[in-house]
């Protein structure tokens, strides 16, 4: 976070390079949505609010693919380089929970997330001082804008713990880090404000792309999951499944379909759509996909396919047992020839021994095919941030907690998920805690979700390569700070003690 200092000279410098910062980012917004303001203009009706809450959703739109990718899914280890030793990339080696790793890879950078917390808060700073509103439109935008920052708080807070919270569009002062649970507090007030405010559903173009009740709902349902509040957590859940609009998509063979987005099984994702101009460079995509999905020089390697990020054979299997019937195998997967197979150790980096294959995560494989291809902005697949699956899981995890203690009910829900993949239903055996945790890599791997699983659950340990008995009490799991970040700070902002 840029923290600015208090010589009251450069004030005015200060808010007009905020406002500059803020509206004149031309990579990340469409160029019509908003103009650089001036005294004059800025935001003074309820069509500039539109506007600059199209701009908060664009903000998120930048932030959240790629470091919940990196930090939520490679962090969990549940994806491999062609070789763990050599020619890897540099996001290979993030699951060992290493500074350098981390650091190069964005992980000790939160700045981008405090910008779209200053647009949230520039929002609901102006929406009182507008007198000619409508008063649906105008709940609507104290909603979004709410829902929003509740959002973008969640994420720091699960990624760096203690983090600054401001709520101020501009704010002058050095602020240190609020404890986690003054975090929580303002996370879970502007989620109420959102329940409060907006509405089940919206326009049919706006479904699942912009935020609703259930949105806020399913969150606030991930955030009491995270405080340890399963009671909650599964209330908060049900409403989302018996009172929201939601069903799960039904073709098994068309799954894909919910990342082309705007499924009845979308509660909230992050629109990316050519004809918005929404397309653009996102490595989620080209870190996963080869051919024939990308043929040049997406994957950073020489246009060869061996730099791809991609489920090694016993990453598949752990998760896939072979011999049993999954069709998420088939379906978020996707099998291409490439090369000969190799061996590093005893893990054999492919999944098929006479052709030399490998599985591609094939969930983000909606492209643009008039694209940009030498800048890779040519995907537009939505990023999902919570679908009905999710939530099903979720509660089926909170009724298997030893707090609620529902175990037949958690079972239902696990076999309406697994139902839908043609996998056999659970009866019995084993840990149904781990059963629930397992569906829910499987069903929700490449969205950003296993890292935060495991930490919720406290079983980071038993499925990570993080694996001293006492990480949570360490802090492990959190991410370090920029040195960058903290100097800025004056040494107010300090770094997270494991990391020290």
């Amino acid at each position: 976070m840029n923290i600015l200092n208090k010589r009251k000279s450069k004030i005015l410098y200060i808010a007009l390079m905020a406002f500059a910062l803020l509206f004149s980012c031309k990579k990340i917004l469409n160029p019509d949505v908003i103009d650089i303001p001036t005294e004059e203009n800025a935001i003074s009706s309820a069509a500039d609010v539109e506007k600059a809450i199209s701009a908060a959703y664009s903000f998120l739109r930048f932030v959240v693919p790629d470091k919940v990718f990196l930090m939520g899914d490679m962090r969990a280890d549940v994806f491999s380089s062609y070789s763990q030793g050599q020619n890897t990339k540099t996001e290979t080696a993030i699951a060992t929970n290493t500074i350098a790793p981390l650091i190069n890879n964005g992980g000790g950078n939160w700045n981008d997330f405090y910008k779209v917390i200053a647009q949230c808060n520039l929002v609901l700073e102006k929406i009182p001082q507008i007198s000619t509103y409508d008063a649906a439109t105008k709940k609507r935008h104290i909603g979004e804008a709410s829902f929003i920052r509740a959002l973008t708080y969640f994420y720091l807070t699960r990624f760096w713990g203690d983090v600054p919270l401001n709520l101020k569009s501009i704010n002058l002062d050095n602020l240190s880090r609020a404890p986690k649970a003054d975090v929580y507090k303002q996370i879970n007030a502007d989620l109420d404000v959102a329940i409060a405010n907006l509405q089940l559903s919206y326009a049919a173009d706006d479904v699942a792309v912009r935020a609703t009740k259930g949105a806020a709902w399913a969150i606030k349902a991930h955030v009491m999951g995270w405080m340890q509040d399963y009671s909650s957590c599964e209330k908060l859940c049900d409403s989302v499944i018996t009172r929201g609009p939601y069903t799960l998509v039904a073709d098994t063979n068309n799954l894909v379909s919910i990342f082309v987005g705007k499924t009845k099984e979308g509660i909230f994702e992050l629109n990316f759509d050519a004809n918005a101009r929404e397309v653009q460079k996102n490595r989620v995509y080209n870190r996963t996909l080869g051919r024939p999905y990308y043929s040049d020089y997406s994957d950073g390697g020489g246009g060869t396919e061996k730099f791809l990020l991609s489920p090694s054979t016993a990453q598949m299997n752990q998760m896939f047992i072979p011999g049993t019937k999954d069709a998420r195998r088939f379906t978020w997967f996707v099998k291409e020839a490439y090369g000969k197979p190799f061996q590093v150790g005893k893990d054999v980096f492919n999944n098929d021994a006479t052709s030399g294959s490998r599985y591609y995560l094939g969930k983000y494989r909606t492209l643009q095919l008039k694209g940009d291809t030498t800048s890779q902005n040519i995907n537009e697949s939505n990023i999902i941030i919570t679908r009905l699956s999710d939530i099903i899981l979720l509660r089926a995890e909170a009724l298997a907690s030893n707090t609620v203690n529902r175990p037949a009910e958690a079972i239902t829900l696990l076999n309406r998920v697994r139902g839908r993949a043609y996998a056999k239903p659970y009866t019995s055996g084993g840990d149904l805690q781990d059963t629930i945790l397992l569906e829910r890599k499987k069903e929700l791997i490449g969205e950003g979700q296993f890292f935060f699983d495991l930490v919720r659950t406290r079983k980071l340990a038993k499925y990570s390569k993080i694996t001293a008995a006492n990480w949570y009490e360490t802090g492990a799991w959190l991410l370090p700070i920029d040195q960058t970040i903290i100097a800025k700070s004056d040494f107010v902002i300090t770094q997270n003690d494991f990391w020290k």
